[in-house]
């Protein structure tokens, strides 16, 4: 066997994309299924053990040592490993136990491994501070300082879209910020004032491209109510910068443009107030953050058995 890799996933709503990860935290095979399962999502983690497997058949047709698995999920979990919620997958065994026959196995949120991929391999490389933010279909955070994702006692420390709407956005919301800014949350709100049925976020962003003023009225609201966040998290936690990713935070200039006209309308009165940056890995970050939160797990142990 040759130098080692890791079986790295990034287990989501809709699918489960994983890659072997070498050491200099490139992709070197990938593979992808869709989660959905007879409309159910990764019933018993079938999906994604199978996927597993088939990274793992890969490096050895390639002559790779594995060195484990790491696995971001989109639902709290625990510093221990273990699931904690039902948010999202239809899961019934913890993943801990479903993988181990890999190897050593490190199960993680899916938003602290892509914060910790963009820090490693994307805009917030040098870094010592920064909070990543992902707003795709759902809307969650996690802060990362000194290279580590900060999990909290409970590893809930992902619940930024847990916060209320601020007043100034709308005053008549009772909307959570994911329901009201995520690309769920778009398009139900799009849907409930009286536009067209559509399947997300992207259609939104298109139509308020060809001049539908009740999706740009959308877009515009969810934005500001981000940038408005933003700036309560600045007061809160001070990090040392923003990092935005997921597919709603990569859909367009006027909406990055929006997000920061209203963070710095409330943080901007500040000294030197915390930049905002804009994610370069797309849905790579996941991935390449699940390799590096296994090996910062692999070093731990070696540091306590030593």
């Amino acid at each position: 066997m040759s130098a080692g890799v890791t079986i790295a996933l990034d287990v989501g709503g809709t699918k489960v994309a994983g890659a072997l990860i070498d050491r200099n935290h490139s992709i070197v095979a990938r593979a992808q299924r869709s989660t959905l399962v007879d409309g159910r999502r990764d019933p018993a983690l079938r999906v994604t053990r199978a996927i597993a497997h088939e990274l793992a058949g890969r490096a050895a047709e390639l002559g790779l040592d594995v060195d484990g698995l790491g696995a971001g999920f989109p639902e709290y979990v625990h510093p221990s490993g273990r699931l904690a919620s039902h948010e999202v997958l239809e899961w019934t065994d913890q993943p801990l136990d479903v993988l181990a026959d890999l190897g050593p196995v490190t199960i993680d949120s899916d938003v602290r491994c892509a914060a910790l991929g963009e820090g490693v391999a994307g805009v917030a490389q040098g870094l010592a501070s920064y909070a990543f933010v992902i707003v795709g279909t759902g809307l969650s955070y996690a802060l990362v300082e000194r290279d580590e994702a900060r999990a909290g006692a409970r590893g809930e420390a992902i619940g930024l879209g847990e916060l209320e709407v601020s007043k100034r956005v709308d005053p008549d919301t009772t909307l959570s910020l994911e329901r009201y800014a995520s690309g769920e949350g778009i398009r139900e709100r799009y849907l409930a004032a009286g536009g067209r049925a559509v399947d997300g976020a992207a259609p939104v962003f298109e139509l308020a491209a060809q001049g539908d003023s009740l999706a740009a009225a959308t877009l515009d609201s969810a934005a500001r109510a981000v940038g408005t966040a933003l700036a309560t998290v600045a007061s809160l936690i001070d990090p040392g910068a923003f990092v935005l990713g997921g597919g709603v935070s990569s859909s367009g200039a006027q909406w990055r443009a929006t997000v920061e006209q209203a963070y710095q309308a409330r943080a901007g009165a500040r000294p030197d107030p915390p930049p905002v940056l804009w994610a370069t890995l797309g849905s790579d970050a996941g991935i390449i953050g699940a390799a590096i939160a296994h090996r910062q797990h692999l070093a731990r142990l070696v540091e306590t058995d030593g």
